[in-house]
C-alpha cells in the first residue's frame, strides 16, 4: 500500500509586536507565502506579529498552517484568524518542545527576549537530538553580529554552527529552511 508523504512543516518564530505596515511584518508575510509556495506547511506560535504575517503568507500561497498556543498569552487576543490547526499547551516550555519535534525547518526572524530564547533553545535541541539535517535559519540583519559573539570556544564551540545557517531575504530564508527538511528527517 502507497502512503502518501506528508509536506515538510517548517516553524516559524518572532516577535509579537510587530504589526502590518512594518518591515519585520512585511518580510514575515513573504516568508510564508514563499514557504507556502514551495509545497511547505507552518507553524508559528498562533498570536499576532511575525507569527500572523508567516501565518497569513503561508495560508494565502495554500500551506495548512498549525498555530502552537500557549495558557499565558491567552489574556494578549485571539489566535489569528490564518491558523487551521491550533495545538494549545500548557506553558513556554511545552510549547517550544512540541514545535520543535514536529517541525522539519526553523526560522528565526525578527524578535526579542522571547525569540532569542526560541533560537537558543531550538538550537540546543536540534544539538541534543543529533538533527543537524533540520536546518535552522536566523533570517535578518541583527542575527549575524548575535551569532559572530556567540563564535567563542567557551560558549559555543565551532562545530555547533553546522546547525544554524544565516538568511538575508525571505526567500532565502525559506531555500534553506526548506534544503534539507524532509518530513521525519
Amino acid at each position: 500500500m502507497h502512503v502518501p508523504s506528508r509536506r515538510p512543516l517548517v516553524a516559524v518564530y518572532g516577535s509579537s509586536t510587530v504589526r502590518e505596515g512594518d518591515r519585520a511584518y512585511a518580510d514575515a508575510l513573504a516568508l510564508g507565502r514563499a514557504l507556502g509556495a514551495a509545497g511547505a506547511d507552518v507553524v508559528t506560535g498562533g498570536y499576532g506579529g511575525v507569527m500572523e504575517a508567516a501565518s497569513r503568507g503561508a495560508h494565502e500561497a495554500g500551506a495548512h498552517v498549525v498555530g502552537v498556543t500557549v495558557e499565558l498569552f491567552e489574556r494578549r487576543g485571539p489566535v489569528n484568524p490564518w491558523v487551521r490547526e491550533r495545538v494549545h499547551t500548557p506553558d513556554l516550555f511545552e510549547r517550544l518542545r512540541h514545535i520543535t519535534s514536529r517541525a522539519d525547518g526553523f526560522v528565526v526572524a525578527h524578535g526579542s527576549v522571547g525569540t532569542l530564547t526560541e533560537l537558543f533553545l531550538t538550537w540546543n535541541l536540534l544539538v541534543a537530538d543529533g538533527r543537524p539535517q533540520a536546518p535552522l535559519v536566523a533570517f535578518g540583519a541583527a542575527w549575524p553580529a548575535l551569532l559572530r559573539a556567540a563564535r567563542q570556544p567557551e560558549l559555543v564551540p565551532d562545530e555547533l554552527f553546522r546547525y544554524v545557517r544565516e538568511a538575508a531575504t525571505p526567500e532565502e530564508a525559506a531555500r534553506l529552511a526548506l534544503g534539507a527538511a524532509a518530513p521525519g528527517s
